[in-house]
């Protein structure tokens, strides 16, 4: 009887050392639970505030982006004016440059024309020239000839003079 009762006093202190080691366990068990609820609380808060900041920057960066496809439109259509400008530019560049070969063949003819005429100008002036050497020469003759000419009227006027004086004094007298 006296083993069994310290048998039975020995299991009862073991139960009720277990039961408070069990109690302590628990209560570990249980801090431990809440330290984990608090630290998964924390990373749940931290979380959803650095998912909170992952939206907003979304939010900006898809602002950003319709901002910036909005001025690639714009640009792209400002690129499609300016290459359509670029063509017609290059288009009337072309027909400036076929204009231009017409006038610079125009002007080519026009100084052949001109150059030709010169020299037509030129050969026109020496005939001149010539001719009014000539003239001169002709004149220089016809004032000789009409001297030599007055000069033998002279004469014969002199001549017929003389003679009409006795002629006149034959009739007077």
């Amino acid at each position: 009887n006296r083993q069994l009762k310290k048998e039975r006093e020995f299991h009862q202190q073991e139960l009720v050392d277990l039961r408070s080691e069990l109690q302590n366990v628990k209560i570990k068990h249980e801090r431990n639970v809440q330290e984990l609820m608090k630290q998964l609380k924390q990373e749940k808060d931290d979380a959803e505030a650095q998912i909170r900041m992952l939206k907003m920057e979304l939010i900006e960066e898809k602002n950003i982006v319709k901002t910036q496809c909005r001025q690639l439109e714009k640009i792209k259509i400002e690129c499609d004016k300016l290459t359509e400008e670029l063509t017609q530019n290059e288009e009337e560049n072309i027909k400036l440059r076929r204009k231009c070969e017409f006038v610079k063949q125009e002007l080519e003819k026009k100084d052949k024309q001109i150059s030709n005429e010169e020299d037509l100008l030129r050969r026109m002036d020496e005939a001149r020239l010539q001719f009014k050497d000539q003239l001169r020469h002709l004149e220089m003759e016809q004032e000789s000839i009409l001297t030599m000419i007055g000069n033998e009227i002279d004469a014969a006027c002199e001549i017929f003079s003389r003679d009409s004086m006795e002629k006149f004094k034959v009739i007077l007298s």
